[in-house]
């Protein structure tokens, strides 16, 4: 049926004068439960629908977006079109394509999960962080469950249907003895069975109770050892955009100038995984329709890759990587805007190490569970400064204690060259509002300024 819709779109666009045209039908769910002091307080379930339409007249484009297909947007997309300015790196739409299946990316039973299992599952939660120890008093977070399907077609006479499921646990837990602290935990699935429940809750109430009785952190350098969950984050909000072709080309990224140069330590190897199997953000075509890939990004340390949509790959003078997508504030692909290019799932290659046998090599140094309010200063320095949620002292290879939240403010660039350990723990983590998941290990970094 959606395909349908986008294909009639297509149809009715060059009856209006379009000479090419693409059209975009999604259609997804999202059911959130929240938590508040121990206790479920909201359950509810969104619903979003609509199409996006391209027309093309030449090089000049137009693009316009409704809930459902009527012969009005068709028209404004094509009236846009005509009242544009060519565009003469316009490279036109997707050719066809067969994508292959991407395994393990849509779960059944999480797309027609009723409200009761939602809630079932959020209460486990709940109940796994509360009865981890007497100290536990609070617990807050969501459970997240996302379905969306999509549907593609333009006038090259491409035509495909993608579909994807995910559910994400997060969770808050305070402790208080004659102080307080807090411990957060987060687990994701594309499947129900996958996503262990009660691991989200009693992982952020071991960390609340480890964090009690903190120490002050003087100012200075250490060694610091991110395990996956703030390695995600760094990596996220600092590393995503500056492989971000547009950003490259806009020249706001701090590896614009860089291809094929050195720009990490020889350990360190990422790619951007569009169709990994059981992903977070894996899928079959990106949302112009060009098949999902692996693409690298970092080879032994050296620069050899950025993520690209059609448009900027064509500024490049490349070809797209699949990552053209249509990102808002919306969890689910969204019909209202048109692609860009966007990172999907960002894997950091495991290193031999044990995370056990990075803290015992480390002599003055801190290990850093969760980071927060991860923000770039400088970006096209790759300048940046965050915040330790979770964190503990290291000293001479033994955990020495939790610390109080110590502030970082650091350069990417020297970060990446920094890197003396890579652990063999990789864990597949969203980080709270990204559009991409992260895929990492555990990882240390030599002579970080902190406070």
């Amino acid at each position: 049926m959606m395909l349908e819709v986008a294909r009639k779109a297509v149809e009715l666009a060059e009856k209006q004068g379009a000479k090419e045209a693409e059209a975009f039908v999604a259609e997804s769910s999202v059911t959130t439960v929240r938590m508040a002091s121990g206790r479920v307080v909201e359950v509810k379930r969104t619903r979003e629908s609509g199409i996006g339409l391209r027309a093309a007249i030449g090089q000049r484009v137009g693009f316009a977006s409704a809930n459902e297909l009527t012969r009005e947007v068709v028209e404004r997309a094509v009236s846009i079109a005509r009242a544009r300015p060519p565009d003469p790196n316009f490279p036109g739409f997707a050719p066809p394509a067969r994508p292959k299946r991407v395994k393990g990316i849509y779960d059944k039973a999480l797309a027609s999960m009723p409200y009761e299992r939602a809630t079932s599952m959020a209460e486990l939660m709940l109940e796994s962080a509360l009865g981890y120890d007497k100290r536990i008093a609070e617990a807050s977070g969501a459970l997240t469950a996302i379905v969306e399907y999509c549907a593609i077609a333009n006038t090259n006479g491409l035509a495909v249907v993608d579909r994807a499921t995910r559910i994400v646990g997060h969770l808050t837990a305070e402790a208080r003895d004659s102080r307080r602290s807090e411990g957060a935990a987060w687990l994701g699935a594309t499947g129900l069975k996958a996503l262990r429940i009660e691991e989200i809750g009693r992982r952020a109430a071991e960390l609340a109770v480890n964090s009690l009785k903190p120490l002050k952190t003087p100012p200075g350098s250490y060694d610091v050892i991110l395990e996956p969950p703030a390695a995600a984050d760094l990596f996220y909000h600092m590393l995503a955009y500056a492989v971000n072709g547009q950003e490259v080309h806009d020249r706001i990224s701090y590896l614009s100038d860089r291809m094929g140069e050195t720009v990490a330590a020889e350990e360190l190897s990422i790619c951007d995984w569009g169709n990994m199997p059981g992903g977070l953000c894996s899928r079959k075509v990106d949302d112009e329709g060009v098949p999902a890939q692996r693409t690298p990004l970092i080879e032994r340390g050296r620069l050899v890759g950025f993520v690209y949509d059609l448009y900027y790959a064509a500024k490049a003078k490349g070809k797209s990587t699949g990552n053209g997508l249509r990102v808002s504030d919306l969890p689910a692909r969204c019909h209202a805007v048109e692609p860009s290019p966007h990172a999907t799932n960002l894997v950091i290659s495991p290193g031999d190490f044990e995370r056990e046998e990075l803290i015992a090599d480390t002599r003055r140094g801190l290990l850093l569970s969760r980071i927060w309010y991860t923000y770039p200063m400088a970006p096209q320095l790759g300048d940046f400064s965050t915040t330790s949620r979770c964190g503990f002292l290291v000293r001479d290879g033994e955990i020495a204690g939790a610390i109080e939240q110590v502030r970082i403010h650091e350069n990417m660039p020297r970060l990446l060259k920094a890197i003396s350990g890579i652990a063999e723990d990789q864990e597949q983590v969203m980080p709270w509002g990204a559009s991409a998941s992260v895929c990492s290990p555990s990882l240390r970094f030599s002579n970080v300024r902190v406070g």
